[in-house]
């Protein structure tokens, strides 16, 4: 037989082509709520390679099979390798066309690879491998365990990602064991990392978004206590991975985590633009402490490409402010506009007040009313809209949303109370976050000095290694370290003397003079 010969066959193009051919056929709506994005096949066979050294006898687990892309990644590189093996396949997969799609070209596979002395035990179970695991970690009078508790030496998984109900099942029996969920990638890797024998290893293509954030901070607590990171690939393109999604992906590789030996001191980082240029990626290696970091109690997982990123953390983690520690609040913005419709008015009259939305808080300014805006920029003064305004102060504005083609994920703009004159009270559209002082009101120069750095290049570089979401929620701005209040106060006061002055020299020159930041330093999106 031809030594290429299962490259020739090509089973894994062929598990993949099948898969996204059954999947087609159904609506994307569809897809999305089940989460169900096939691996393509350079990021499968780049990720059976992430596996490591296999032992010629081993068990390896997919918890979430689809058409079978990954386990077939696998079995060419056993077949390749040109050694024995005694190898046994524990894959699980809920869909049942998919499931069968699978199970033939897997069981092809393995006939092949036999002819190569490697020796294959295919176990599948067309079932939800997260019940299957909870069954078998905390059984019930009731259940009747469809695994055995066992352990398995490597993992391999593109996992569904969708949110969960707070009353799911799965989330309701999981909570007292693993804690509480609200993802279902992080669940399957919870359930899935608890399988890992001693000095195992797996590998996982997920969402970046558990790297940071408060609905995962539970999550990144237990999961750094099963296991460390080896190395992280990060995606450039945000599209070209997987059809219709929107999500920055990463590749993370792990190992069992094991107390009784000194952790990782690096973890290496490698980035292409997407799954096809995945053998010209670039590496770094960074110390494991920069990556896995915590803060005011909080694990995060940061993610540098450069030396230049991690001077930045460096930099950051030097700064001991925050907005708490400064008197200061971030809320989201109390007009919900669905629920507001009866209150909001297109034109404006005596008894009215603004209305801000996204679109009125550009880079550094806000500017209302909007000539073009296709939108109410004003609510009715009301006993029933009380609620939904703010006192007329000093508030620095950020847009919670941002498109991946902005030059900034932070996008900040500083409303002055003195360039609204006669208006009492203000509302802000829920899409919008505003900082303000708690019993009292933010300083002009505070609020300029803000919204230069929340707008610096400084700041947008690490808010994209620490966060791979879009969104800007109030937890992550609270999270985000400052310099010195008096810095910030003087960065807003040259603002103020100064307006038309370049708010990246206006924040660098300040930090760099104040020995805040490495002088030079000039970090771009």
């Amino acid at each position: 037989m031809s030594e290429n010969v299962f490259r020739t066959v090509d089973l894994v193009s062929e598990s993949f082509t099948s898969g996204q051919r059954l999947l087609e056929q159904r609506a994307i709506s569809t897809r999305k709520t089940y989460g169900q994005f096939l691996t393509s096949p350079p990021v499968a066979r780049y990720m059976a390679g992430q596996l490591g050294d296999l032992p010629p006898a081993c068990s390896i687990l997919d918890p979430s099979l689809g058409s079978g892309v990954l386990l077939c990644a696998v079995i060419e590189r056993l077949m390749e390798r040109g050694a024995p093996a005694q190898v046994e396949l524990h894959a699980y997969e809920i869909d049942p066309v998919l499931f069968r799609t699978a199970e033939a070209i897997l069981e092809r596979a393995c006939r092949l690879a036999a002819e190569r002395s490697v020796n294959i035990v295919l176990r599948l179970h067309q079932e939800d491998f997260v019940t299957a695991a909870l069954e078998v970690l905390q059984p019930s009078l009731f259940s009747r365990p469809t695994i055995s508790p066992r352990t398995v030496d490597r993992i391999i998984a593109n996992p569904p990602y969708f949110k969960l109900q707070s009353d799911d099942p799965r989330v309701t029996t999981s909570r007292d064991l693993i804690g509480a969920h609200t993802n279902i990638y992080t669940l399957f890797m919870a359930l899935a990392t608890r399988q890992l024998a001693r000095d195992a290893r797996g590998v996982f293509i997920i969402p970046r978004s558990f790297c940071s954030g408060a609905y995962f901070a539970p999550f990144r607590d237990s999961f750094a206590d099963q296991v460390e990171f080896e190395r992280l690939h990060l995606f450039g393109s945000r599209d070209q991975n997987f059809d219709e999604v929107l999500q920055e992906n990463v590749i993370l590789t792990f190992k069992k985590r094991d107390d009784a030996q000194p952790g990782r001191e690096m973890i290496a980082i490698s980035t292409s633009k997407n799954g096809a240029d995945l053998d010209d990626s670039q590496v770094s290696d960074f110390p494991s402490a920069l990556v896995v970091h915590r803060r005011a109690r909080h694990l995060f997982y940061r993610l540098p490409v450069s030396e230049e990123d991690a001077v930045i953390l460096r930099a950051f983690d030097t700064w001991t402010g925050s907005l708490h520690q400064y008197g200061m609040e971030v809320s989201t913005g109390r007009v919900v506009a669905f629920r507001a419709v009866e209150h909001m008015m297109s034109h404006q009259d005596s008894d009215g007040f603004p209305l801000l939305w996204m679109h009125h808080v550009k880079s550094g300014s806000v500017l209302h009313p909007l000539p073009r805006l296709n939108k109410p920029q004003w609510l009715r003064a009301s006993a029933l809209s009380a609620s939904l305004v703010v006192p007329s102060a000093n508030y620095v504005l950020l847009r919670r949303f941002s498109a991946k083609e902005e030059p900034r994920r932070l996008v900040a703009g500083s409303f002055l109370s003195a360039e609204f004159p006669g208006v009492a009270y203000v509302g802000f559209e829920n899409h919008l976050n505003y900082v303000y002082r708690l019993g009292g009101v933010l300083s002009a120069a505070e609020t300029l000095g803000l919204t230069s750095l929340f707008n610096s290049a400084l700041y947008d570089r690490y808010f994209r290694i620490t966060n791979g979401n879009t969104q800007v929620n109030a937890a992550e701005l609270r999270a985000l370290p400052l310099p010195p209040l008096d810095i910030i106060r003087r960065i807003g006061e040259a603002g103020l003397a100064r307006p038309s002055e370049d708010i990246d020299h206006l924040v660098f020159s300040h930090l760099s003079a104040s020995g805040h930041i490495a002088l030079g330093l000039t970090p771009t999106p």
